[in-house]
């Protein structure tokens, strides 16, 4: 490889670490911020309007609410099973 080449690749490799750099001492000063903001982030907004309220339009409780669960059914006995 040619001269010119490596001092590109070495510029590179410098470049991306002086930007990250500068990208973690950013981010440090803006959580050091954070931490001190004595009031709380406002709530999101909300992600959908609530639905339309109709005339007649009622919405049923779910099917086997506050009923007791059915006992599981028995398997019928294998032809030639000896019992104990």
């Amino acid at each position: 490889m040619t001269r010119k080449l490596y001092l590109v690749i070495i510029f590179v490799v410098l470049a991306a670490v002086v930007a990250t750099g500068a990208y973690l001492r950013q981010r440090g000063k803006m959580a050091a911020e954070a931490a001190t903001c004595d009031t709380p982030a406002p709530p999101p907004p909300p992600t959908a309007p609530p639905p339309p309220k109709l005339p007649g339009f009622v919405i049923e409780t779910a099917c086997g609410t506050g009923a007791e669960a059915k006992p599981p059914a028995k398997a019928p006995a294998r032809a030639g099973a000896k019992g104990k």
